[in-house]
């Protein structure tokens, strides 16, 4: 099957018992020793599942996972402790903390790969998370849309933007490219995008898959122009990558006697003071009459 996993363990023989028998299944493993790097590397790959180990050399394992479910674009990802099964308050702590799951010293890596695996297959079934991106999808991408609206309505006034992005040009490379090359080219600007969300650090930000070629960023706003140009220009630094070497030097693909510009990215933003909005509606009415390079579309 395909997937993503992160394992956080600071012993090296444990990360490999781990990491072989997830890679045995087809799943792809990055691993970290310390609690710090993890969060980190969570923070620019966004895993759909992710293993931790209760005693790190830097933070506890419980400390880690509470950062993680309390941060925004991490909540939603499985999270699974790995410590001591006789110490029943660290498991207690654990699963207060959020922990999805708790496996028990000396592991069982079939037992702990089927967790695994049964947990990135519900949430792609229940359209929670994309398969191909890992990332928030469906039923999420509404409930943050949905907490937008509701910020309208606090005392204080809101200070989001919201921002969609979007692959121009993404189904004429899949024509000629194929479908895996395609997914290949979504799963790069998903890492673009959250490798510029993690370079500060806002608990709140949120990155989803809006389906097809469209990614939803919600940030606050004095940050919005600076992330915005900071995913564009790696984006156009990194397309011509998928691109054979003759399509990149004429800067265009043929298919069925068409010509067509290599993929770029474009993007339609929002922010509180464009509204009042009242509902998911007329968020994306408004990104359809914003002023960008985008073209207008359903959210």
């Amino acid at each position: 099957m395909e997937g993503r996993v992160l394992v956080i363990e600071g012993h090296a023989d444990m990360r490999k018992l781990v990491r072989e028998r997830l890679q045995a299944e087809g799943l792809t493993v990055a691993e970290t020793d310390t609690g710090e790097e993890g969060i980190s590397v969570a923070l620019r790959s966004l895993p759909q599942a992710i293993l931790i180990s209760t005693i790190l050399p830097d933070t506890p394992g419980v400390e880690v996972l509470r950062r993680l479910r309390q941060t925004n674009r991490t909540r939603h990802i499985y999270l699974m402790l790995i410590g001591d099964g006789n110490d029943r308050r660290e498991r207690l702590a654990g699963l207060e903390a959020g922990a999805n799951d708790f496996a028990v010293t000396p592991i069982d890596p079939d037992l702990v790969m089927l967790r695994v695996r049964n947990a990135i297959q519900r949430a792609n079934l229940e359209n929670n998370t994309d398969p191909t991106t890992g990332m928030p999808a469906g039923p999420r991408v509404q409930d943050e849309l949905m907490r937008l609206l509701n910020d309208a309505n606090d005392a204080r006034p809101p200070t989001w933007a919201l921002l969609r992005f979007w692959i121009r040009n993404l189904d004429p490379f899949r024509e000629v490219y194929g479908f895996v090359a395609g997914d290949d080219l979504l799963l790069g600007t998903a890492r673009i995008l959250a490798e510029a969300l993690a370079r500060d650090d806002i608990a709140d930000d949120f990155l989803g898959y809006g389906g097809r070629d469209d990614f939803i960023v919600i940030t606050q706003q004095h940050r919005a122009d600076r992330l915005l140009t900071e995913v564009r220009a790696q984006f156009e630094l990194e397309v011509g990558n998928y691109y054979g070497f003759m399509d990149r030097e004429l800067g265009v693909v043929e298919f069925e006697g068409q010509t067509y510009p290599l993929a770029s990215m474009r993007v339609r933003s929002v922010v509180a003071g464009d509204g009042p909005f009242y509902d998911i509606r007329s968020l994306s009415e408004a990104l359809a009459r914003s002023v960008g390079l985008a073209r207008p579309g359903a959210l």
